[in-house]
C-alpha cells in the first residue's frame, strides 16, 4: 500500500486529504456520509481572542 501520510514539522497527517475551511462545519454533521477517520484533516474557521471587524455587508449577493 502507498504511503500518503504528509509531515509538516511536527505536525504529521496519515493522508493530504483536508475539508474545505467553512464548508465542513465541525465535521460531525457529515459523520453519516463520509468515515471522518479516512480524512487527513478537518479545517474549520479560526477563532481569535480578541473582537475583530468582518467584511462589510452584504456578504451574500444573488446571481443570476
Amino acid at each position: 500500500m502507498v504511503d500518503l501520510s504528509v509531515h509538516i514539522k511536527d505536525l504529521h497527517l496519515k493522508n493530504p486529504v483536508g475539508t474545505a475551511s467553512g464548508t465542513f462545519g465541525f465535521g460531525e454533521e457529515y459523520a453519516d456520509f463520509i468515515d471522518l477517520n479516512k480524512l487527513g484533516a478537518i479545517y474549520v474557521k479560526g477563532l481569535t481572542a480578541k473582537n475583530r471587524e468582518g467584511n462589510p455587508y452584504p456578504r451574500m449577493a444573488e446571481t443570476p
